[in-house]
């Protein structure tokens, strides 16, 4: 039996205990050019705009880089280009994207976005968002439900 010297204790408490460093900006571009993160494309309707925050703060929480049309190009553009050339540079970005994540109810726009996604052959999840701002729940894509028009 091997006694434990009151020295090799410090030795580990200092370890825990020591401060670590930040790494540098050099440091951080290594690491993500070495092991880079999926990019997921969230697809949701315009009804859930207000949500666009917290779905892109789920997305960095799991672990991915999300890319999110309604953070990039507002509402289209605040409608100062033409809806096509939004939805255009839209399809371009979920063909760039490794997974599609689809939240809420379906809108039109949605569906042709899961198509576009489902023929590029990307991996598609759905999500309930009806507990924003507590919880986001995965759901099978059955259980999705269509938007009701009003």
């Amino acid at each position: 039996m091997e006694i434990v010297s009151g020295t090799a204790a410090d030795e580990i408490l200092e370890r825990i205990f020591q401060p670590t460093t930040k790494p540098s900006a050099l440091d951080q571009a290594e690491e993500t050019l070495r092991h880079p993160k999926k990019l997921v494309y969230a697809a949701m309707s315009n009804r859930h705009f207000y949500w666009r925050s917290h779905i892109q703060k789920f997305i960095l929480d799991s672990g991915m880089i999300p890319v999110s049309p309604f953070m990039l190009f507002d509402y289209y553009l605040l409608h100062t280009v033409p809806k096509q050339v939004v939805r255009e540079a839209m399809n371009n970005l979920l063909a760039r994207c490794d997974e599609c994540w689809v939240f809420g109810h379906l809108s039109l726009g949605v569906k042709v976005q899961i198509g576009v996604a489902k023929r590029l052959n990307k991996k598609t999840r759905y999500f309930d968002i009806e507990e924003l701002p507590v919880a986001v729940m995965p759901i099978s894509e059955e259980s999705a439900q269509e938007e009701r028009r009003e």
